[in-house]
């Protein structure tokens, strides 16, 4: 009778354990996207409101959370939405910093949405989203005069002085860009090469900087009617190149080479988007086995698996005093998350489709 009774309470005190870890890590890991730094400004007269300018912060937010999950064309169907969703989304907001100056108020505020709202109503739209990880990355402009085979770097090339231009807004990109350092060796080197610029690799000028494994080089080349610009892409091992041509415009409007920096960020990255996109059409199945005495490890596969953006959503099967049986659906190929789990330092096992994780 104590021996079933021993055994009875190690069950209850296992099932104690593994059911209070989700508990408390969902509170602190908890499934949301953070949208942080949204600026709200407007006049403070004796219309002014204070809800309406966390309506404001909300829609902003949430414009910027669809602009950096979603590929432009797809953001351009969906960013437009009536408030009461919005809001519906909303899983908490502060207020980071507010004052009023000149008749004016100014706010900063943080915003947390729920993820799987969020995914929810993506898959309603059939819009596939892309994790939101951002990137580093060595950017070097080089404009052209191809009728004068004139060479502008650095502070002569519009690009160049002009790509940080929306600095305050780079919270809506996700890669972040590193210009080129102004180096009069790179110059010669690019100059020589100025007529078969397309062919070069680059080798010399990247490998002189940690962020050599990704960098993206753009180049423009004027000619009488249009601006041809031509993009070397390489970021995480993906390698592509594209063109596209722009109707000629003065170069000294700042406005217009704004307005063309503004379509290749997005341009680049909704190629780093499609890099990171997640298929929610594949649906893997799949059972992963822990040790149910192994505490640690229970809490650690906790937090991955509210982390890691490939898992659609999981459960507790099955457990005993042995083994905590997890069923898992995830929107990916078993190697892409294999390859995640080992992030983690997680070693897996597979037998019969059945995963059994370990450190």
């Amino acid at each position: 009778m104590k021996k079933l009774f021993k055994i009875f309470l190690y069950n209850f005190l296992v099932l104690f354990f593994i059911y209070l870890f989700p508990f408390s890590t969902n509170e602190v890991y908890a499934n949301t996207y953070k949208i942080e730094s949204i600026e709200i400004s407007d006049e403070y007269n004796t219309n002014f409101n204070k809800d309406n300018i966390i309506d404001k912060a909300f829609n902003r937010a949430f414009q910027i959370l669809i602009s950096k999950i979603t590929i432009s064309k797809d953001y351009k169907l969906i960013k437009n939405q009536n408030l009461k969703l919005i809001k519906s989304f909303v899983d908490s907001f502060s207020v980071v910093n507010e004052k009023f100056e000149n008749n004016k108020y100014h706010g900063i505020f943080e915003i947390t949405f729920d993820k799987n709202k969020i995914l929810s109503f993506l898959r309603s739209k059939n819009i596939f989203h892309s994790r939101m990880i951002e990137k580093k990355v060595l950017f070097i402009p080089i404009f052209i005069n191809s009728e004068q085979s004139n060479l502008m770097l650095f502070n002569e090339n519009p690009f160049y002085k002009n790509w940080y231009y929306e600095e305050h807004n780079d919270h809506q990109y996700l890669l972040k860009y590193i210009l080129q350092n102004e180096d009069l060796d790179d110059y010669k080197l690019i100059q020589e090469r100025i007529n078969f610029i397309e062919n070069y690799n680059f080798k010399e000028i990247i490998s002189k900087y940690e962020l050599n494994e990704n960098f993206i080089i753009f180049i423009v080349f004027q000619d009488k009617d249009n601006f041809k610009t031509f993009t070397k892409f390489n970021v995480n091992s993906i390698k592509s190149n594209f063109k596209k041509e722009f109707k000629i415009f003065d170069v000294q409007d700042q406005n217009k080479i704004r307005d063309l920096i503004k379509f290749m960020k997005i341009k680049y990255d909704d190629e780093w988007k499609k890099i990171n996109l997640i298929n929610t059409s594949i649906k893997l199945n799949i059972q992963i086995n822990i040790d149910s005495n192994n505490v640690s490890l229970i809490e650690k596969i906790e937090i991955m698996l509210n982390e890691i953006d490939l898992i659609e959503k999981y459960y507790i099967s099955y457990f005993d005093s042995e083994v905590s049986s997890y069923s898992i659906l995830s929107n990916s190929t078993p190697d892409k998350l294999i390859n995640e789990f080992e992030k983690y330092n997680i070693k897996i096992s597979i037998d019969n489709n059945i995963w059994t994780l370990n450190e």
